[in-house]
């Protein structure tokens, strides 16, 4: 079914704060991309990157000391991918679009497609955010039980406890199954190009000849510890990129709004992002750098074209429209604030219970 949100109205809040940031930007003489502070960033970055890796490969380590390594790009990778992949693919770092594509390809050479990122969540998942059938954020296997429309069995009762293990699968799932798989029923039924295919097959074979291939070469080391160590790395990506995109939108403030029988929402796209958006630890500097602005998700998904250094400034601006309009401005002060409510509302869905959405605007 095609869903279809209410038209925006003329003095509509999205019409009104999407002016007031561009005026905003305009005043102040700046680019909505990425400034000094986001190429400085993304160069610490990568010498962390590029350090990390060649310690590993340089062969002067024991075992241990390769786990660590290998564990070490596990925490870099993400964070690449949080402040720099991440925006990259939204068009949001540079105004100049083979740069952004250029960005964009260090998800492949991490293991992972672009090419399926940008359509699963730039489109599926910033259009229809906690939509069941439509946010492939929420449609997960079935041991897990994110959307209250999902079939409750026996052992979602104890999702709280074992999810984070399965948060840990998150990269090699996407890796070694749900990618390849993707692509290859696209290409199949001619839905990928044939040049999109042949890149992310590259990159997917660079990739894994970069973690695996060649330490096994180099190191002196048997297969199976550089495959441990290989296995390590993912794993501590894997819970890192899962458990920072859940807090945004499966905890206990947010909605899960449904389309009537002829697939129409009840509120505009704007609305809807309120009501199923939560930020989280706005005020930790040190956490917002670290996160690429992910924890001001709701800046982010009313305006995924502009670099996440600005999110901090924008938010007082979408703030206080919000509040004008009497519309919800979902936040969980801390951190582990947010990590509670989103265990929380683990057990809730697990349990089956009956989630109330918070009241809706409707704009008809």
């Amino acid at each position: 079914m095609k869903l279809k949100f209410q038209a925006n109205q003329k003095d509509d809040f999205f019409t009104v704060v999407k002016k007031r940031v561009e005026q905003d930007f305009a005043i102040q003489a700046k680019s909505c991309h990425a400034n000094w502070q986001m190429w400085l960033k993304t160069l610490l970055l990568l010498v962390a990157y590029v350090t990390c890796y060649g310690a590993l490969i340089s062969n002067s380590f024991s075992f241990n000391g390769v786990l660590l390594l290998y564990c070490g790009l596990g925490i870099i990778k993400p964070l690449i991918g949080f402040n720099v992949t991440h925006d990259a693919l939204h068009g949001a770092y540079s105004h100049h679009h083979k740069l952004n594509r250029f960005l964009g390809y260090s998800f492949d050479i991490n293991g992972t497609s672009s090419y399926i990122w940008k359509i699963t969540h730039n489109v599926l998942h910033h259009t229809y955010t906690n939509i069941p059938g439509h946010d492939s954020d929420i449609d997960k296997a079935i041991w897990l039980r994110l959307s209250p429309k999902d079939e409750v069995y026996w052992f979602h009762r104890y999702q709280p406890y074992y999810a984070p293990f399965l948060y840990c699968l998150t990269s090699l799932n996407w890796i070694l199954f749900f990618d390849p798989v993707w692509f290859y029923r696209g290409a199949i039924n001619g839905k990928v190009p044939p040049k999109d295919t042949a890149i992310f097959t590259t990159l997917k074979i660079f990739s894994l000849f970069f973690f695996i291939g060649l330490p096994m070469y180099l190191l002196s080391l048997s297969w199976w510890q550089v495959l441990l160590g290989y296995f390590c790395m993912q794993f501590v990506g894997g819970f890192m990129i899962a458990l920072v995109f859940q807090l945004a939108h499966i905890v206990e403030s947010v909605a899960f709004p449904e389309p009537d029988s002829v697939g129409r929402m009840a509120n505009n796209w704007a609305t809807h992002e309120l009501l199923t958006t939560s930020n989280f630890a706005t005020h930790n500097r040190v956490l917002s750098y670290f996160l690429g602005g992910l924890n001001f998700q709701i800046e982010h998904h009313l305006f995924p074209n502009v670099c996440h250094v600005h999110y901090p400034h924008i938010s007082k601006i979408v703030k206080k429209t919000t509040e004008e309009f009497g519309l919800p401005y979902n936040e969980q002060p801390t951190f582990f604030q947010a990590i509670g409510s989103h265990f929380r509302m683990l057990g809730k869905l697990g349990r089956g219970e009956i989630l109330s959405n918070p009241e809706v605007r409707e704009d008809l």
